[in-house]
């Protein structure tokens, strides 16, 4: 036993918290059945714009969005290839606009199952995600980096083996349009370097899945860069 009283002198680390997640990934609703899901995301976040004050689409925008898909997948009874092609452009901007929309609401709602479910999204718990999409990594934590201008992050990703993808934000995170490409790494440790020193970033991080199906963000974390 090491100082302490815990092995190598560290404590465990904490078993996280389920907690609930807007869904992101909307493969499971096949043709028009996405129609009924997305309508009913805009119904629940207008009618809760309290809660949601700045979504990163506008839902004028994305009755528009829905309207189009409508079209498309009507036009595309008729089996033309053109018409094929644009039902699927169509679902793509849908289902895009959806998951800029649930990473808000995730980021709003902090695991909190009464603020998903204001929003009309599908949901489930971190402690049993959707099949095939990899859960949220667990226990973000941002540490100044080995050189000026970087900072390391580690965390703990669902799966031990895995590659995972790295986001930061130098600006509001509540802004979507804020976030940008930061990193792919394996494991639970990355280095991200070329920071402005004295700038505030969040960062947040997701596991990439079979096929590269895209898991849940984890919960932002954030430092000051020297």
């Amino acid at each position: 036993m090491q100082a302490g009283g815990f092995p190598y002198g560290f404590p465990p680390e904490p078993i996280p918290m389920s907690k609930t997640k807007a869904a992101i990934e909307f493969s499971a609703f096949k043709g028009a059945a996405l129609t009924p899901v997305a309508l009913n995301i805009h119904s629940q976040m207008s009618a809760n714009a309290a809660t949601f004050p700045d979504p990163p689409v506008a839902m004028p925008a994305l009755l528009a969005i829905i309207g189009t898909f409508e079209g498309k997948i009507a036009a595309k009874a008729s089996r033309a290839t053109a018409d094929i092609h644009a039902a699927k452009a169509a679902r793509s901007a849908l289902a895009d606009a959806l998951a800029s929309l649930g990473n808000y609401v995730n980021f709003i709602a902090k695991g909190d199952a009464i603020i998903v479910s204001q929003s009309g999204f599908p949901s489930y718990t971190t402690a049993r995600p959707p099949s095939g999409v990899p859960a949220a990594p667990a226990n973000l934590r941002l540490t100044h980096g080995p050189v000026s201008t970087s900072i390391t992050a580690r965390c703990r990703p669902d799966r031990a083996r895995s590659t995972n993808e790295a986001q930061v934000c130098e600006g509001d995170p509540n802004a979507e349009a804020n976030w940008r490409h930061g990193i792919v790494f394996s494991g639970g440790k990355a280095i991200l370097t070329g920071l402005t020193v004295g700038s505030t970033i969040w960062v947040r991080v997701r596991t990439v899945g079979a096929k590269g199906v895209m898991g849940a963000w984890s919960d932002p974390a954030m430092i000051t860069v020297v």
